[in-house]
């Protein structure tokens, strides 16, 4: 993903499993996440983190 297409609360899977978007930083293409078993918060670059539709909590519709 790019800093563009991520929202804050946006949840997200990274190689760790999942988390939340916490903040974006467009100027270097990262964003700080929290994991949601451990709610360790670590900054990743926005390319290794995949957008999972099925992890929006405010849709009910299952893709």
């Amino acid at each position: 993903m790019q800093a563009k297409d991520l929202k804050r609360g946006m949840w997200v899977e990274y190689p760790q499993g999942i988390a939340e978007v916490i903040e974006i930083d467009p100027d270097h293409d990262t964003a700080l996440i929290e994991n949601l078993k451990d709610h360790k918060r670590i900054h990743i670059q926005c390319s290794e983190l995949i957008d999972e539709p099925q992890l929006h909590g405010n849709c009910r519709d299952y893709y």
